[in-house]
């Protein structure tokens, strides 16, 4: 088993507290190698890191257009294969109003698993071996860990100024 980085962590209690330290420690250079936690995902913690909007979008949009172009050549290709004649008109018109339910069915359905294939696809699984330096960062607290320093460094002192309720040696 590797040996596991010795270093600091910072535990915050409030998400505020939290994302101002992560944009203060995005202008500093020594903290180098660090890690955030959080119990949860939380949008403020997205922005305050400057993320790249996800790619599972894309997935969703490509699945939901081929879901409409099959709706619609679903019904468009049943209507020319087995024409029905209704009230002496002509067979294989095509009635657009009426395949727009099934075109959108298909939009939903498609849009829906490419999601979720999306989301397979790009997102990561947790790690079942990865250690858990609090037990508080899974319930209610936010956790900055700087590795290779000491409590008595400047990024401690920092993390302290930032509103960091403990600094602990892990």
């Amino acid at each position: 088993m590797a040996t596991q980085t010795p270093g600091i962590l910072a535990v915050f209690k409030y998400l505020d507290h939290f994302t101002d330290a992560i944009e203060k420690i995005r202008e500093r250079g020594d903290f180098q190698g660090h890690e955030y936690f959080s119990p949860t995902s939380y949008h403020e913690i997205e922005h305050a890191c400057h993320y790249k909007p996800s790619g599972v979008r894309w997935f969703t949009f490509t699945g939901a257009m081929i879901g409409t172009i099959t709706g619609f050549s679903l019904a468009l290709g049943l209507d020319y294969l087995w024409p029905l004649t209704v009230g002496g008109k002509q067979a294989g018109i095509a009635s657009i109003p009426a395949y727009v339910v099934i075109g959108f069915e298909l939009t939903i359905l498609f849009g829906a698993l490419a999601t979720i294939l999306g989301m397979l696809v790009l997102g990561r699984l947790a790690n079942p071996k990865a250690r858990i330096l609090d037990a508080r960062l899974t319930d209610d607290r936010f956790g900055v860990f700087v590795p290779n320093v000491g409590s008595s460094s400047p990024q401690a002192a920092f993390l302290k100024e930032c509103g960091a309720e403990e600094i602990k040696t892990v």
